[in-house]
């Protein structure tokens, strides 16, 4: 499974494995994880194997074609949560690069988050203590 993260500064939790929802939203504003099943439903509807992971994120198989991720995702774009398409500062993409270093350094394979997708992707199964990782590695890229 291919599992996508978002990074707590971005507002989303995302292509793959968003953050859980976390503290109740203010009335009126939509739980964040609400936006990231609906995404990932829109990704279902699109044709991807997308499994979504409650509080968690989503996850779809190693493999899948990458063309037709990018004309899923384009095509569910306007549903995305606030944020995930939006392209980082300089510093923050230099910090999502940190935390995906330091996910290598603990043996997560996970390619180098860039401008156009500054989204971390997973490319291997996820391990049961990803979100812990991560916490722990954005907390030592400055998050």
């Amino acid at each position: 499974m291919v599992a996508v993260l978002g990074f707590a500064l971005s507002g989303c939790a995302a292509t793959g494995e968003p953050d859980g929802p976390g503290d109740t939203p203010p009335s009126g504003v939509a739980d964040p994880f609400t936006k990231v099943v609906a995404y990932a439903e829109c990704l279902q509807k699109e044709g991807l194997p997308v499994q979504i992971n409650p509080g968690d994120g989503y996850t779809m198989p190693l493999g899948t074609d990458r063309s037709k991720i990018a004309a899923a995702e384009a095509a569910c774009r306007n549903v995305a949560p606030p944020g995930m398409y939006d392209k980082p500062s300089t510093e923050e993409l230099d910090r999502y690069v940190k935390v995906a270093q330091c996910l290598r350094d603990k043996g997560i394979k996970v390619d180098d988050p860039t401008m156009e997708r500054p989204q971390l992707q997973i490319d291997q199964q996820a391990p049961a203590n990803l979100k812990e990782l991560q916490a722990d590695c954005e907390e030592k890229a400055g998050g």
